[in-house]
C-alpha cells in the first residue's frame, strides 16, 4: 500500500528529505528531465541498433535460452566469433531497465557488440514484470539466471571463473542486489561467484522509492523495502563495483547512485564511481555501446580485458 502523509496541509508536507509528496513523485519520474525528442530517439535507438546487432551476431548466439521453468526466465547468450578463441570467455550478465515492469533482453541486445568485439560473452537477461510479481520474485528469477549461467558456462565457452554483471536503472538496482547475494547459502555456489558488478543509474535505497508514485505498483512494505535496498545488504566479501549515473538525471537517481558508491567504499571494497556527463537517464544506456567512453572503459578495466 502507498503510504502519504494525512497532516491537513498534505501538499506541503515533507514526505522525504527536503520533498513533498508531489516533489518526491516527481524525483522518481525520469521522464520529466527529457523532452519527447530525447525520449523519441532513447526508443529509436535502443530498437533499430538491438535489431542490427542480433542479425550481426546471430552465427554465434544462442537466443531464449531457459535458464528456469517460467516462460519469462529466458536469455540471450552473445558469443565472440570461435575464430576469435574457442573457448574460455569472461562473461558479462546484464540486467536491463523498465521500472521493474517493463523492457525486455531483446531491447539491450545492442550492448552486446562491443563485449563480444572484445572477447567477452555477453548474456542478456529476462524476468518477469511487476506487478505480476513481486520485486522479491523478479530478484529472485535475475539470482537463478546468474546461478544457471554459472553452472552451464564451460560447456557455452565461458570462463564460471570471471563471471561480471551490470545493469541500467530498474537493471541496476536488480544488479546490485544480485551482487549482495550470499550464494553458499542460498545456492550451494562459491561466494565469489561474482568477480564485478557495474550497477548502473539504479535506486540502491528503497525506503523513498516507497514512498513515491512506484509503490502503486511495488507495493513494497517497510520490510520489503529494506530487504530489498542493496545498500543495507554491503557483504563482507570484497567485489569491485562501477558505480555510475548521468549528470542530467534526476536529484534522487545521482544521490542514489553517489550514496550507494560512498557505502560501498565505507566497507573497504574498491569502487570506481562515474558521472557521465550531458547524459539523461535513458542516455545512460547507451554509454555501455561507447566502447571509447569512460563507462565502457571501467568496465573492461574491471574485467581485465
Amino acid at each position: 500500500m502507498l503510504d502519504r502523509p494525512n497532516t491537513i496541509d498534505d501538499a506541503t508536507a515533507k514526505v522525504w528529505g527536503p520533498y513533498t509528496q508531489a516533489e518526491l513523485d516527481a524525483q522518481y519520474n525520469q521522464m520529466s528531465a527529457m523532452s519527447e525528442a530525447e525520449r523519441q530517439h532513447h526508443h529509436h535507438f535502443k530498437t533499430a541498433e538491438s535489431a542490427r546487432v542480433r542479425a550481426a551476431l546471430s552465427q554465434d548466439a544462442i537466443f531464449d535460452v531457459a535458464y528456469g521453468a517460467g516462460s519469462a526466465e529466458r536469455l540471450d547468450i552473445f558469443r565472440p566469433a570461435a575464430g576469435k578463441r574457442a573457448s574460455n570467455w569472461p562473461i558479462q550478465i546484464y540486467f536491463h531497465g523498465g521500472a521493474w515492469k517493463a523492457g525486455k533482453k531483446e531491447d539491450v541486445s545492442f550492448i552486446a557488440e562491443p563485449f563480444v568485439a572484445h572477447g567477452v560473452m555477453f548474456v542478456a537477461i529476462d524476468y518477469d514484470h511487476v506487478p505480476d510479481v513481486t520485486l522479491d520474485e523478479h530478484v529472485r528469477q535475475a539470482r537463478d539466471s546468474v546461478a544457471w549461467v554459472y553452472r552451464n558456462a564451460e560447456k557455452l565457452g565461458g570462463d564460471p571463473a570471471r563471471i561480471f554483471i551490470s545493469g541500467h536503472s530498474s537493471g541496476g538496482h536488480v544488479c546490485a542486489q544480485v551482487a549482495v547475494t550470499d550464494w553458499p547459502a542460498s545456492y550451494g555456489l562459491p561466494e565469489d561467484l561474482i568477480k564485478g558488478a557495474a550497477p548502473i543509474s539504479g535506486m540502491y535505497d528503497l525506503a523513498p522509492v516507497r514512498l513515491s508514485w512506484r509503490n502503486s505498483y511495488l507495493s513494497l512494505d517497510p520490510a520489503a523495502a529494506a530487504r530489498l535496498s542493496p545498500i543495507l545488504q554491503i557483504p563482507e566479501r570484497v567485489l569491485p563495483m562501477v558505480v555510475g549515473y548521468g549528470s542530467r538525471e534526476l536529484d534522487e537517481f545521482k544521490r542514489q547512485g553517489r550514496d550507494f558508491a560512498t557505502a560501498w567504499r565505507r566497507a573497504g571494497h574498491p569502487c570506481v564511481e562515474i558521472e557521465l556527463l550531458g547524459l539523461n537517464h535513458f542516455a545512460v544506456s547507451h554509454a555501455f555501446a561507447n566502447p571509447q567512453g569512460p563507462l565502457l572503459k571501467a568496465v573492461f578495466a574491471q574485467m581485465n580485458v
